[in-house]
C-alpha cells in the first residue's frame, strides 16, 4: 500500500475491491521482536489507514535500516511498539529533539508486582524489572502513549498524561472460511499464553477431560520442550509434565503469517481461556476471544469479581459464557459438549458480534483520531 493512501473495504457480498484514499497524515511503524503484537497493534491500523512500517503485510520483507531511517525522517509520526530496549529509547530521544512527534505502544504490563508469570525466579526478576524500566522511561518521553485496556492506561497515566486506549481489532480478510470438525470426538482447546500457569486454576478437570474417550483437548501454546531452551522448561515444569503426560493433542506455536490457518485447521469445537486473577491478567485485553470468534470457535473465558477480566464486558451467554471457577467451566463446558447445536449457534453468534464490533476497516478511524491530535 502506497504512502499516503487509506484502504477501504466494501462488504464481502460486493466481491474484492479495493478503494483508495488520500490521506495526508505519514506514520511510520517501528516493532519489537513480537510479530504477533505488531500484526494487531501495528500492521492492522497501518493496513486500514494506507500508512507504512517496517513490515507491511504477513509474511512480506522487512524494511533494513537504512530504508527505516530514510521512512522514519519522511514521516510525520512515528510509533514504537513495546520499546523495551536502550537503543529504542536513545533513538526516540533524538527523534523527538528533531522535532518528530513519538507514539509509544503496548498491550502488556511488566510491573514487578503484576502477577507477571514466573517473577519469584530471581533471574526472571532481574530481567523484568530492566524491560520495565525501558518502557516507563519511554512511556515518559512519548507525545503519545496508546495501549489495549484501561486497566493499563491507567498504569500509564500516572507517567504520562496523554493516553489511549485503542482496542484489538481484527479484519476478516485475514481470517479464513471457518472448518467443523465431523470427527467423533469434541475437540477442546487452549491457545496461548493460558497453556503455561493459567490454565492449572481448572486442572482437576481438565485432567478429567484428558480420560475421556468423547474429547480431545488440543494444546496450542507451549513450544516442543526439545525445542525449547532448558531455561524455559524448568520455568514451566509444571505445565510441561502435565501437557507431556496427559491425552493432549499438542501443537507448537507457528509464525504469525501461518496462525489463523494453523488454528482454523484444529477444528475446534470449543476454546478455554482460564484467567487467573491478577493485575497481570487484568491488563491483558480480550484478543483471544476476537481470534476463536473470527472463526466461529465458542468460548468460555474467565470472570473476575470486579467484572474486570479480559472477557467480561463482551462475553453474555449468547456470543460466549463467562466462567467465575472451575465449577462454572465445569458446567458451560458439558453443556457444549453435549449440545452441537449450540456450539453452532454460539460460534456462528461470536463472529457476528466480533466482526460487528471489532472490524478494524470499522475502528481502524480510532488511529488516525488519536494521532491527528500531534498534528497542528
Amino acid at each position: 500500500m502506497a504512502d499516503g493512501l487509506r484502504r477501504k473495504i466494501p462488504p464481502k457480498n460486493t466481491g474484492y475491491i479495493v478503494v483508495l484514499e488520500r490521506n495526508s497524515m505519514k506514520v511510520y511503524f517501528v516493532g519489537n521482536r513480537w510479530d504477533g503484537c505488531y500484526y494487531v497493534r501495528c500492521l492492522l491500523p497501518l493496513q486500514a489507514n494506507g500508512w507504512d512500517g517496517y513490515l507491511r503485510a504477513l509474511g512480506g520483507e522487512r524494511d533494513t535500516a537504512e530504508q527505516m531511517v530514510e521512512k522514519i525522517m519522511k514521516s510525520d509520526i512515528i510509533v514504537f511498539q513495546r520499546p523495551d530496549q536502550k537503543d529504542k529509547t536513545e533513538m526516540i530521544r533524538i527523534l523527538r529533539a528533531n522535532g518528530k512527534k513519538v507514539v509509544f505502544d503496548n498491550d502488556d504490563t511488566y510491573k514487578p508486582d503484576s502477577g507477571f508469570p514466573k517473577l519469584d525466579i530471581k533471574e526472571n526478576r532481574e530481567m523484568v524489572n530492566k524491560v520495565n524500566e525501558e518502557l516507563y522511561n519511554n512511556v515518559r518521553q512519548a507525545d503519545l502513549v496508546t495501549t489495549t485496556t484501561e486497566t493499563l492506561a491507567e498504569e500509564y497515566r500516572a507517567l504520562n498524561k496523554n493516553v489511549v486506549v485503542l482496542p484489538n481489532c481484527i479484519d476478516p480478510f485475514d481470517i479464513p472460511e471457518p472448518k467443523r470438525n465431523e470427527g467423533k470426538k469434541v475437540r477442546i482447546g487452549l491457545t496461548g499464553s493460558v497453556g503455561y500457569d493459567d490454565f492449572k486454576i481448572i486442572l482437576p478437570y481438565l485432567k478429567e477431560l484428558s480420560e475421556r474417550d468423547d474429547v480431545q483437548l488440543v494444546f496450542f501454546s507451549l513450544s516442543l520442550p526439545e525445542l525449547t531452551h532448558k531455561r524455559v522448561r524448568d520455568l514451566y515444569k509444571e505445565s510441561y509434565d502435565f501437557v507431556k503426560s496427559a491425552n493432549i493433542e499438542w501443537h507448537t506455536h507457528v509464525p504469525m503469517a501461518q496462525y489463523f490457518e494453523k488454528l482454523n485447521d484444529l477444528e475446534l469445537d470449543l476454546m478455554l481461556i482460564p484467567r487467573r486473577e491478577t493485575y497481570f491478567n487484568k491488563c491483558k485485553s480480550n484478543l483471544k476471544f476476537l481470534e476463536a470468534g473470527a472463526l466461529e470457535i465458542p468460548v468460555i473465558a474467565s470472570s473476575f469479581p470486579d467484572k474486570d477480566s479480559p472477557y467480561d464486558k463482551d462475553l453474555n451467554g449468547e456470543n460466549g459464557f463467562l466462567a467465575k471457577d472451575e465449577a462454572e467451566f465445569r458446567l458451560y463446558t458439558e453443556k457444549l459438549i453435549n449440545d452441537k447445536e449450540l456450539r453452532r449457534k454460539v460460534g456462528k453468534n461470536a463472529r457476528e458480534y466480533v466482526y460487528e464490533n471489532y472490524n478494524i476497516e470499522k475502528f481502524g478511524k480510532l488511529w488516525e483520531m488519536a494521532y491527528s491530535t500531534l498534528i497542528k
